[in-house]
């Protein structure tokens, strides 16, 4: 079985079974194959043509295969034969050298054309039958080993049939010459045994020679043989080698022959397997004595192990020790057996000790084979396939280790084994060379780049015969049920279609999506499947979509006529009735009405646009994109028709009434409106802020309306919609509309219709179109100029870089005003307008046509104009003048006024500037008459310089305050707030229920004449301040102000009352001059004493004589003292200390008006008894009672 199925999956069988399939498939489906109407394999020749083709093309490939086989077997032994290089002083070659290259070139002009027998199997055998295998495509094996262990008497004695070996001559390699001349080749039926010379293994004679000879040899194998250079190696290894070299020999010898294994594999770039062949085991003491009498049969199998390869193809060289152990115990096991045959004592003491002469073999085999193979990170990791002990001849005196052993150690003379006997039998050697190493020849890797390419190739060739063998074993099946398939499914949607017609409404009616799906299923049924490329599932000659198409069609085309049609007549009825407040819709609603009922006038590209337009306003929201395409979709058949005639009577009341109406509104307007509806202008690009001023203009400007810089004056209403859109297109359109009245309104012989024909009344018409066109012209620019702003500045740094920015030389001021005076200056370019009226005017698109009616549906008429006689363009040319005049140099060569404008605006910068530096560092901004200068020439400049000069001052002014005011706030705070807050918080008499007192020096410095807050108020503060408003506020300034009072101006106008009050006479310290006169007192009281710092005011019911008392008094005692007599029962006395003594007396004392702002009365209550006293003060501020004192707060900030 396995040998059947061996030659049935062999490739050669697949290809001709292959061929027979595909001839079979031609031969039956090749009829049925059609290209349009034609039939290329219906001919019984064309058939047999096409077959005897492809057995052809597979014969012609065959046989180009064999002559490159053949090609390939010659350069390789061309390669072989190529003479090695020679130097200048090479000796001349020496007769045997020569007879030599003669015998090796006789040898490889046979080998060009031999052919080797191979017997593997039935398949094989067929093979050999057939043609033989070239040299090249047998396996090769390289065999390596040192000097003299045995590599050439291996091959001699392994039992393989040599064809190139000569009668008589025995079994032979042929010696290399040339490239190769320090190897034999062994040519085998099975294989190429390359026998490499000891010294390219060792390299330990001339190691430069044997390292360079070694090279050339791998590059000839790769050369000769680049898919697969070699099938694997044998490495040879002899008894002697391991018993008697030392163990630093051994392992020199080992590292050679790893070195020799991994430069195979780097120059090779194959893995393979590999055969470790211990040679010379009869020189192991016994082993003649033990094996010599074994069969042939038994002789020629493999001694030895061979190790298992695991799924990757990897061997594990890991298993030596127990795979010896056990040819050891095997050799052990059968010894008694063999001792029992012996009669010799001599041969039973050898053969007794033959295992154990064997087991020495165990260690130093093992470090051989793990020096050789173990696996490294840093190399390929050799295959070694297992171990092998073998003996080809019987040649020399055996070693016996143990005797040699125990000899030494007792110092007892060594006895010398004989030599052993030539018997010309060879041990364990012809099997395993056939059934082990030839038999895994495949084991051997390829050159994996060639072999994924030819895999490939042939993957993908039997993968294209399948498939193009299934495709077309199916092809016509699948097509016949798809098409019988597709019949049954044109009848049932026929079927669908007409019950979808009967559930469809069919009263009149303007809507139309409720016809949609009938349509749409119509629709499907004619052009479903047929409009797209015929399915290759349908073709093949069966497809029967066409014969379906003609009669589906026309009831598709019936049904557009018959449903849609007056349909959409309704709709168009519909909006001539209802579209009275929008006479231009209603107007292109007229005309579309006349052109359904008078096809001299139909017009489908004008139709189109008028219900495009119209669905896109008026279809509910509902209606989704995908649907309005299908609408359009069934117009777009049915205006394909022809002339659209609607089935409905023409409604001849309703047109009637309809022109009266249109006739009425000048036609002027309704010329201009179908101007904007055919969308002249939208291709010139709009005006914008963004573009006339440059990049920096978002830096400065703004619109005030909230648009964007990029949104500007439609294209229509610039420069170039003027002159080359609006002027190229009103005479046309002029012409065009009042063409159309005669059958849109039906003006056909009037006086109207008379004039209109005449030249120069055409040429008045357009002049009325074009005032209404520029009057609106120059509203929007007025609208859009005013509407241009300069961006707020919210800090002075802004401020600063916006005046840069407008004062630069890159300034996009000026180029703003240049462009807007362009731009609404449309007389200064007449000629250049009357060149541009010659230029060819291009047809609208549909898409334009629809976008314009669409405008009609929310539009609202413009305003006529009337012409004064002027030039027309004045019209916008004189609105703006001044404008135009800023802009253009009075004389042609003086700088523009915008120049000058430019450079007032440098010096709002330069002072913008100065501000910012006295800002920063902690000053006041200097005086400036700038900004005055700023808004007297803003007065009479045009829009919108005057704007954005106001804007300018009035933003730079105010950001300069802010930092103003914030540099103020943080010097209040530093030079005033903190002193005050240590000197005068808390303090009396700040605070009336302290007991701690402000010091006189500190309230001095605090609040005297140019004391700390009067200084500064002075000095900074008092010019931003308006001190005559109560309370005080900041000072408007060049129209800006530092805001409102957060409470900071309040505290210095409370202090300058109390520095009124205190410091009345100027000094710097505070003085008040108090006269005290007598009122009235109890008679209890004998006599009233007020001591003030020694300053004495005494009453005994006598002469009501007042006394003055200085505050501060003279004494600086800082004591009052109020005393009564006689004693009484209670307090006699009170005493208050302190720099404020007096006021804190007066605080418990009680004081009222008495008539006087300056004066008071004040009641001396002292244990019950009363004097009253009338206080008369220096000042009309009561000091005692002044309410600046308790409400006045240490200022933080401003």
């Amino acid at each position: 079985m396995k040998k059947l199925l061996s030659f049935l999956f062999n490739g050669t069988v697949l290809a001709i079974i292959g061929l027979l399939a595909l001839s079979l498939v031609i031969w039956i489906v090749g009829p049925l194959i059609a290209i349009g109407t034609v039939r290329p394999l219906e001919s019984v020749w064309s058939r047999l043509i096409l077959i005897g083709l492809i057995v052809g093309i597979y014969v012609l490939v065959k046989v180009i295969g064999a002559i490159r086989a053949k090609k390939a077997n010659q350069a390789v032994v061309n390669q072989l034969m190529e003479p090695a290089p020679k130097g200048a002083d090479a000796p001349p070659e020496a007769p045997e050298v020569k007879l030599l290259r003669e015998r090796f070139e006789k040898g490889m002009e046979t080998l060009k054309n031999a052919r080797f027998e191979t017997h593997k199997g039935v398949w094989a055998g067929m093979k050999a039958r057939a043609g033989k295998r070239y040299l090249y495509e047998l396996p090769w094996y390289i065999i390596i080993g040192a000097p003299g262990s045995g590599k050439t008497t291996a091959l001699l004695n392994s039992g393989l049939r040599f064809p190139l070996a000569t009668p008589g001559s025995g079994a032979q390699g042929l010696p290399g010459v040339a490239g190769t001349r320090n190897c034999d080749w062994w040519f085998t039926d099975q294989a190429v045994l390359l026998d490499t010379a000891g010294r390219y293994t060792t390299q330990d004679s001339d190691h430069q020679a044997d390292q360079t000879a070694w090279n050339g040899f791998l590059g000839l194998l790769k050369r000769a043989r680049p898919r697969q250079p070699v099938n694997g190696v044998l490495v040879t290894v002899s008894v002697p080698d391991l018993l008697t070299k030392s163990a630093a020999e051994r392992q020199a010898q080992a590292a050679a022959v790893r070195t020799r294994l991994q430069e195979l594999h780097e120059q090779l770039g194959v893995r393979f397997p590999i055969y470790l062949m211990v040679t010379k085991c009869d020189l192991l003491s016994g082993f003649m004595d033990t094996l010599g009498e074994l069969d042939r049969d038994t002789r020629a199998t493999p001694w030895g192990f061979t190790f298992k390869l695991d799924e990757q193809q990897h061997s594990d060289a890991s298993a030596f020790l127990p795979e010896f152990d056990a040819l050891e115990k095997r050799l052990t096991d059968g010894l008694i057996d063999r001792l029992q045959l012996e009669h010799d004592p001599a041969r039973r003491a050898r053969i007794y000790a033959f295992p154990q002469q064997f087991g020495g073999l165990r260690n130093v085999l093992k470090s051989f084979v793990d020096d050789v193979f173990s696996p490294s990170q840093f190399e390929a990791n050799p295959l070694i396939r297992g171990v092998y002990f073998i003996s080809g001849t019987q040649e020399g005196t055996p070693l016996d280790r143990m005797l040699g052993s125990i000899a030494r150690s007792y110092r007892l003379e060594r006895t010398v084994l004989p030599p052993n006997k030539a018997s010309g039998k060879a041990f364990f050697l012809e099997r395993l060379l056939n059934d082990v190493v030839f038999a895994e020849s495949e084991l051997g890797g390829t050159n994996l780049k060639w072999e994924r390419r030819r895999g490939l190739m042939a993957l993908a060739g039997y993968a294209t015969i399948g498939v193009l063998a299934t495709a077309l074993l199916v092809a016509w099946g699948v097509s016949f049920f798809n098409n019988r398939a597709y019949v049954n499914a044109v009848s049932q949607r026929e079927q669908a279609v007409r019950s979808l017609l009967q559930t469809t409404p069919n009263r009149a009616s303007s809507d139309i999506l409720v016809l949609m799906p009938a349509l749409k299923a119509t629709r499907d049924l004619a052009v479903g499947d047929s409009d797209r490329e015929v399915p290759w599932s349908l073709g093949w000659g069966l497809y029967q979509g066409k014969k379906l198409d003609s009669a589906s069609r026309q009831a598709y085309e019936r049904m557009l006529v018959d449903a849609l049609l007056p349909r959409i007549a309704l709709r168009v009825e519909d909006q001539v009735k209802t579209s009275i407040d929008n006479p231009e819709l209603q107007y292109e609603a007229l005309k579309a009405y006349v052109m359904l009922h008078d096809p001299d006038h139909f017009d489908p590209k004008a139709l189109k646009s008028y219900f495009m337009a119209d669905w896109d306003q008026n279809l509910p929201r509902s209606v989704t994109t995908e649907q309005r395409a299908e609408l359009n979709g069934y117009l777009d058949d049915l205006l394909a028709q022809g002339p659209a005639v609607s089935p409905l009577p023409e409604d001849r009341k309703l047109v009637d009434s309809t022109r009266a109406r249109l006739v009425a509104i000048p036609l002027a307007q309704r010329v201009y409106y179908r101007l904007k509806q055919q969308g002249v202008g939208e291709d010139i690009p709009e005006f914008t802020v963004a573009k006339a001023a440059g990049n920096s203009a978002a830096l400065v400007f703004m619109r005030a309306s909230g648009a964007p810089l990029t949104k500007g004056v439609p294209g229509l209403f610039t420069f170039d919609g003027y002159h080359k859109g609006f002027q190229p297109q009103v005479e046309q359109a002029t012409k065009q509309l009042s063409e159309e009245e005669t059958w849109v309104l039906g003006v056909q012989d009037s006086a109207r219709s008379q004039s209109l024909r005449d030249p120069t009344a055409l040429r008045r018409l357009t002049d009325d179109v074009r005032q209404i066109y520029l009057t609106e012209y120059a509203t929007i620019w007025e609208g859009f100029i005013a509407d241009i702003r300069m961006l707020p500045s919210d800090s002075l740094p802004k401020a600063v870089q916006m005046a840069r920015v407008l004062s630069s030389p890159e300034s996009p001021l000026k180029p703003l005003l240049t462009a807007l005076s362009h731009e609404t200056t449309l007389s200064l370019s007449e000629s250049k307008s009357l060149i541009d009226k010659a230029q060819d005017k291009a047809e609208s698109t549909l898409d334009k046509s629809r976008a314009e009616i669409a405008k009609l549906f929310g539009d609202k008429p413009a305003p006529n104009a009337v012409a004064d006689g002027r030039r027309i363009e004045s019209i916008v040319d004189d609105r703006f003048v001044a404008l135009r005049e800023m802009v253009t140099s009075p004389d042609g060569k003086s700088p523009a006024p915008i120049d000058g404008t430019i450079g007032l605006i440098n010096e709002v910068y330069t002072l913008l500037t100065a501000t910012e530096t006295a800002v920063q560092g902690g000053n006041v901004p200097p005086p400036s008459d700038v900004p005055n200068k700023v808004k007297a020439e803003a007065a009479r400049l045009p829009e919108p310089i005057r704007s954005l000069l106001n804007t300018l001052s009035v933003s730079g002014t105010a950001a300069a305050l802010d930092a103003t005011r914030a540099n103020l706030g943080q010097a209040i705070k530093s030079q005033i707030g903190e002193f005050c807050q240590q000197a005068i918080a808390g303090r009396y008499p700040f605070a009336r229920g302290s007991s701690r007192d402000v010091t006189q020096d500190d309230f001095a410095r605090m609040f005297a004449p140019g004391g700390l807050i009067d200084s500064f108020f002075q000095q900074q503060l008092a010019r931003f301040v308006d001190t005559s408003t109560r309370p005080w506020s900041f000072r408007k300034l060049e129209g800006a102000t530092m805001g409102t009072d957060s409470g900071t101006l309040a505290q210095f106008q409370r202090a300058a009352a109390i520095r009124d009050t205190f410091f009345r006479a100027g000094g710097n310290q505070p003085g008040l001059r108090l006269d005290f006169r007598p009122f009235e007192m109890d008679a209890t009281i004998t006599q009233f004493t007020l001591d003030v710092d020694g300053q004495l005011v005494k009453y005994a019911h006598g002469p009501q004589i007042p006394a003055t008392v200085q505050w501060p008094g003279p004494r600086g005692s800082s004591l009052v003292r109020v005393s009564l007599a006689p004693p009484g029962p209670g307090d006699n006395a009170i005493v208050t200390e302190g720099p404020w003594a007096l006021f804190r007396l007066f605080d418990r004392m009680s004081l009222s008006p008495a008539g006087a702002p300056e004066r008071f009365n004040v009641v001396f209550n002292v244990g019950g008894r009363k004097a009253t006293f009338t206080v008369t003060s220096s000042s009309v501020q009561n000091p005692f009672r002044l309410p600046e004192l308790s409400s006045f707060s240490c200022p933080g900030g401003l």
